[in-house]
């Protein structure tokens, strides 16, 4: 956390370009302390999946009735940046103080490092290299663009986040759990579904992001083939570019109408998302038609 705030400063101090933007990076930078102090790592290990999603769902209703009750023009962006900070800080801060569910906590000079920092460090990397995989082309895009710009493949960028943040998150630990419990077959299971689903993170994403996560799932495809059969079928590959296909055609439509921004987005999606998964049963996607199946026995 130290190093972050440090590594900041020295951003801060030595580019101009972040300088003007100072009170507002400031600003979003403090949720870092509060990240730290949440620990959300450790609920993560226990799989308390069911709290961190209620604990999300309640303080993302907080943030957003702050939003909407303070923030009124462009005039408001750094009290924009305090309601989004708010509804993070809360979460974590809830987390901090159950931490006495699974240990107790004190300040001490006495511990040892030697066993904690290299896990610590491989954590910290791991983490590290996510936030810039996932950063990287914003922040490029802010140097050699304007903020407009910047805004407007945001929008697109954040889709793609939240949904590795969720395979980070839960499924992640998830095979991890399995494979070191040597559970073959629930591993395989698991992983099989993941595959199915691989190409829906790269949907509205520029032409490098896509790239990116193309070269990422060829990479993990390669060090995990040994343990799981991913590769996905014919069958499959061409559900999966069907779907893109028809998603693309759709939003192009809807452009073409000339609608509103909001008008435009509500038609794209509305019509994207339920012909996205009428093509995925037409085609008898296996994930969809064991959740269906599932679904019929509960």
């Amino acid at each position: 956390m130290l190093l972050a705030y440090l590594g900041l400063a020295a951003c801060l101090l030595f580019f101009s370009k972040l300088r003007e933007y100072g009170p507002l990076i400031w600003t979003v930078s403090s949720g870092i302390i509060f990240t730290t102090l949440g620990c959300e790592w450790l609920y993560a290990i226990h799989e308390e999946y069911g709290y961190l999603a209620l604990r999300n769902i309640c303080f993302q209703i907080l943030s957003l009735i702050l939003l909407l009750t303070y923030v009124k023009d462009e005039s408001d962006l750094l009290l924009y940046a305090w309601t989004t900070v708010a509804g993070s800080a809360g979460a974590n801060l809830i987390n901090f103080l159950r931490l006495r569910k699974y240990c107790t906590w004190s300040l001490t000079l006495r511990f040892s490092w030697q066993q904690h920092l290299l896990p610590i460090l491989v954590l910290f990397a791991n983490s590290l290299v996510n936030l810039l995989y996932v950063s990287a082309d914003v922040a490029q895009l802010g140097v050699m663009t304007s903020d407009y710009y910047v805004g407007l493949y945001l929008v697109a960028s954040k889709v793609t986040a939240q949904l590795k943040q969720l395979l980070g998150a839960v499924i992640v630990p998830r095979l991890a759990c399995l494979y070191g419990q040597k559970g073959g077959e629930f591993f395989q299971k698991l992983a099989q579904q993941i595959a199915d689903l691989d190409f829906a993170p790269a949907a509205g994403a520029a032409l490098a992001t896509l790239l990116a996560d193309l070269v990422t799932c060829l990479a993990c495809y390669f060090l995990v083939k040994k343990s799981s059969r991913l590769l996905p079928s014919g069958k499959k590959l061409a559900s999966s570019l069907l779907d893109c296909l028809y998603v693309y055609l759709v939003c192009q439509a809807a452009l073409a109408k000339g609608l509103g921004p909001g008008a435009t987005v509500f038609w794209a999606a509305l019509w994207a998302i339920s012909g996205y998964f009428v093509i995925l049963y037409l085609l008898g996607n296996r994930v969809l038609l064991e959740f269906k199946r599932g679904s019929r026995r509960e």
